[in-house]
Formats: C-alpha cells, sequence, structure tokens
C-alpha cells in the first residue's frame, strides 16, 4: 500500500513543470521579447501544459483565445508550474485601446499564491507599495515618442502604475504583481503611445 502511495506520489511529480529549470519568470521580469525566446526554446516542455504557438524562428507564445476580451484573455495550464516556493497556474495576456488614453497591454503569469508569499519569494526585485498592499510595481520605465526604439530610461515619477494615465507622447513600461478578486497576477506591462514599430520591437507575439 505505501509503496503504491509512493508510486502515485511521483507519478504525479513528474507532470508539474518546473519555471526553475524552464527559466520563464526570470526572462518575463525583464518585460522585454527575451521572454518569447525563451518559450520558444522550451516549447517542447511546455507543449504538456498549454498550447504554444511558433510566430518567428526562433520565438513562441502562449495562446490564449482573444486578449481583447477579459473573459477570453488568460488560460489556465493542464498541470501546474513550480517557482520556488510558487505555484504558477495559467497565463494571461490583455491588451486594450483606451484612445486618447493610450493603448494598454499586459502579459504574464497566474500565480496561486497570495501575494504576500509572490512578493517574498521575488525579494531580489525592489517592489513599490502601490495600492494598500493590492499592487506592487517594480523597475519603471519610461520613453519619449522622439527617443530612439531601443531607448529606455529610469522613470522616476512619483505617480506610476496602470491606474495612471502616461504623460503625453510617452510609453511606460513596468513589472506589476497585481491581486485581483479572481487571480493574482505577476505581468509586464507596456502602456501609453505604442506605436507599431514599439509593439513589434517589445510584443513580437501581437502581429
Amino acid at each position: 500500500m505505501i509503496k503504491n502511495i509512493i508510486t502515485l506520489f511521483f507519478i504525479f511529480y513528474s507532470f508539474i513543470a518546473s519555471a526553475d529549470k524552464v527559466p520563464l519568470i526570470d526572462s518575463l521580469m525583464l518585460c522585454n521579447s527575451d521572454f518569447f525566446k525563451e518559450v520558444y526554446s522550451n516549447k517542447n516542455e511546455l507543449e504538456k501544459y498549454t498550447n504554444i504557438k511558433v510566430f518567428n524562428k526562433n520565438q513562441a507564445n502562449i495562446v490564449i483565445e482573444n486578449r481583447s476580451d477579459i473573459t477570453k484573455n488568460y488560460v489556465y495550464f493542464k498541470t501546474p508550474m513550480t517557482y520556488k516556493n510558487l505555484t504558477i497556474i495559467g497565463y494571461y495576456d490583455s491588451a486594450m485601446d483606451l484612445g486618447k488614453m493610450g493603448k494598454y497591454y499586459f502579459w504574464g503569469f497566474i500565480i496561486d499564491n497570495d501575494i504576500n508569499q509572490i512578493k517574498d519569494a521575488l525579494n531580489f526585485v525592489d517592489w513599490k507599495n502601490m495600492e494598500d498592499n493590492l499592487l506592487y510595481i517594480a523597475n519603471p520605465k519610461i520613453r519619449n515618442i522622439n527617443d530612439d526604439l531601443q531607448t529606455w530610461h529610469k522613470n522616476t515619477g512619483t505617480v506610476v502604475g496602470v491606474k495612471t494615465i502616461p504623460a503625453p507622447d510617452t510609453t511606460e513600461k513596468l513589472l506589476l504583481l497585481e491581486k485581483s478578486p479572481n487571480m493574482n497576477l505577476l505581468i509586464c506591462s507596456i502602456q501609453g503611445i505604442v506605436t507599431s514599430e514599439l509593439l513589434k520591437q517589445e510584443r513580437p507575439d501581437i502581429q
């Protein structure tokens, strides 16, 4: 009986991917296109847990149904992945065009842990508490529409985040840790003036 339980235990955990081995969390937190190269490099492993689409010769993305629909802009994995003591259960990919307020793009992971557990596991990140333990940001960057395409500056503004409107003719990029009513998210955001050229550079998965 005990032998059978042990066997079942190892069978179960053999189906749980490790994001420590597949460096998705580390690459995501850079909030650049390297993330999609990591998805491509590990696509054979990731296809056991979710659908993967190759869109360039060395880039791929995790498939969601519709990033513009709040009921279809996320997917839960067939089985969870782990990173340190965190349980990663899905992928989130949202896009919004708010007209004069700018365009907003979000992508990252759904994590089945308390927001404080997530923050503690990622304690090497310099988190800034933006909203009463519900929203943290890190590594905020900003660029002007006239900057070179590859140029990003450190954003030292005191009011930064997804609930603010970027200054005219600017684009903001940052890492977010958010507690929402239905899920806890570790996601990147790019928002404001997002030209087609900039989008192709930062989010090449959006064709």
